[in-house]
């Protein structure tokens, strides 16, 4: 009886120490403590948690936010800027911009497609609805203005990307 005592208080002992170990080394079941936005030149760039006071953010999101090359090799991954010799510019400062294009381009899209026309209709019908209506107006048109800014950034980008594209 004694060894079956023995055996079951170091069965429990191995595998109590070994659920510990496992629960140190894995982010599974804690507990987040904050999300804090990244923001470069205003925009945002990615969402980051904050978990045991680490902060975590996605790897590409910033790569990309600050120009730098990533590649992916096995079970590492690699930021490198490189520059092209012909032209002097930076290579990440190309994709930079073809990234910065692209997402205006599906911000303006979308918003064209489905926030402008729901405000726009909205303030058409409330329009004769005294406060109601010139919110609704007001929205519409901070949206509306929303979009034609990023359309400028937009378009300074592509110039950006023409100057840089005209240089090789």
């Amino acid at each position: 009886m004694k060894k079956f005592i023995s055996g079951i208080i170091v069965g429990a002992l191995l595998f109590s120490g070994a659920s510990v170990f496992a629960g140190s080394a894995s982010l599974i079941g804690q507990k987040v403590q904050g999300i804090f936005v990244i923001e470069k030149g205003g925009s945002k760039v990615a969402e980051a948690v904050v978990i045991n006071g680490t902060a975590y953010a996605p790897v590409r999101a910033v790569s990309e936010a600050t120009g730098t090359k990533l590649s992916v090799e096995g079970k590492k991954i690699i930021m490198d800027e490189t520059t092209s010799a012909s032209s002097g510019n930076s290579v990440t400062e190309r994709d930079r911009i073809v990234s910065e294009i692209a997402r205006y381009d599906k911000q303006i899209a979308g918003y064209k497609a489905d926030i402008l026309p729901t405000y726009k209709l909205q303030a058409e019908e409330l329009a004769n609805n005294g406060d109601l209506g010139k919110r609704a107006a007001e929205t519409y048109a901070d949206f509306k203005a929303q979009v034609d800014a990023w359309e400028k950034e937009r378009a300074a980008l592509q110039a950006q990307l023409a100057e840089i594209d005209g240089n090789k």
